[in-house]
């Protein structure tokens, strides 16, 4: 099988734009994941000890990384499936990396952002990608805790939704036939004869871009989250210890009749619940 090749000026463009680099974004997604664990314990503690936080910082925090997580395979499945047809020896092999490529974009981009549909009466339907992580998690991250990064948000909004305008149309068969095939074989035959490497490759270079700025961007969050969430733990530590303070002065002021043996062992409890359940909302892996 023949397939167009792409040129080496699509070739330098797509080494640039994939500067990030495998083995740094691998190293990423396993923080990230460690980061979700230490995240849950804290938030199962929290509901096990029944704390009435009125925010929800932890649950924004797990979401963001969740997000961040899903960024980051998305561009090491895209930026692999490009190093492998860039090291492939068959055609059929470069063909089949470029098909890896179609379906990836277009399955990142339908958790990312979803798609909007024509109904039979011309409306744009919104109703999936309201339901998407960018629009039903990040940005009501960002409206609630973090707003300063709004604008910078609406911008990345803005070139998801020109990509979908410029790109969807030809994606979208090219994604269902590698997919599902087809009881027609020749439709699936003729489609990946006909994929033009080149203009795959030129669809492929503006997402990785995109996705690129959202991990940066999803790092600016966990930042500015993280500081926030240092604050909240001071906060939480602080009045925990007041709390524990009151505790042991009525502790002190009880019934004078009991024995300093036992008073004494009352207080060394009392301070041992106490550093151990501070210590607790300091380092929730412990």
């Amino acid at each position: 099988m023949k397939h167009i090749p792409m040129t080496e000026e699509t070739k330098s463009k797509l080494i640039e734009s994939t500067e990030l680099g495998i083995e740094h974004v691998s190293k990423s997604v396993d923080e990230v994941r460690s980061f979700i664990k230490k995240v849950k314990l804290m938030t199962d503690f929290i509901a096990e000890s029944e704390f009435n936080i009125e925010d929800k910082i932890f649950d924004n925090i797990e979401k963001l990384l969740e997000y961040r997580l899903l960024i980051g395979l998305i561009y090491l499945d895209l930026a692999s499936a490009m190093r492998a047809h860039l090291n492939s020896k068959y055609n059929y092999e470069k063909l089949l990396s470029i098909r890896q490529i179609i379906v990836t974009i277009n399955e990142g981009y339908k958790q990312i952002y979803n798609f909007t549909k024509i109904n039979e009466r011309g409306d744009t339907v919104t109703k999936y990608r309201k339901k998407s992580y960018w629009y039903e998690d990040i940005r009501v991250i960002i409206n609630e805790s973090i707003i300063e990064l709004k604008p910078e948000y609406d911008s990345l909004t803005k070139k998801l939704d020109d990509y979908f305008d410029e790109n969807f149309e030809a994606i979208k068969e090219q994604r269902d036939l590698s997919v599902h095939y087809d009881r027609k074989a020749s439709k699936v035959y003729d489609m990946i004869v006909s994929l033009d490497v080149e203009n795959t490759f030129k669809k492929l270079s503006p997402f990785l871009a995109i996705t690129t700025e959202m991990f940066r961007f999803t790092e600016k969050m966990a930042s500015i989250s993280k500081v926030k969430e240092k604050q909240k733990n001071i906060e939480m530590h602080n009045k925990f210890e007041s709390i524990f303070f009151d505790i042991e002065n009525k502790i002190k002021k009880a019934n004078p009749n009991v024995s300093p043996e036992v008073m004494s062992k009352l207080e060394e409890l009392t301070s041992k619940i106490k550093t151990d359940f501070l210590d607790k909302i300091k380092s929730p892996n412990t």
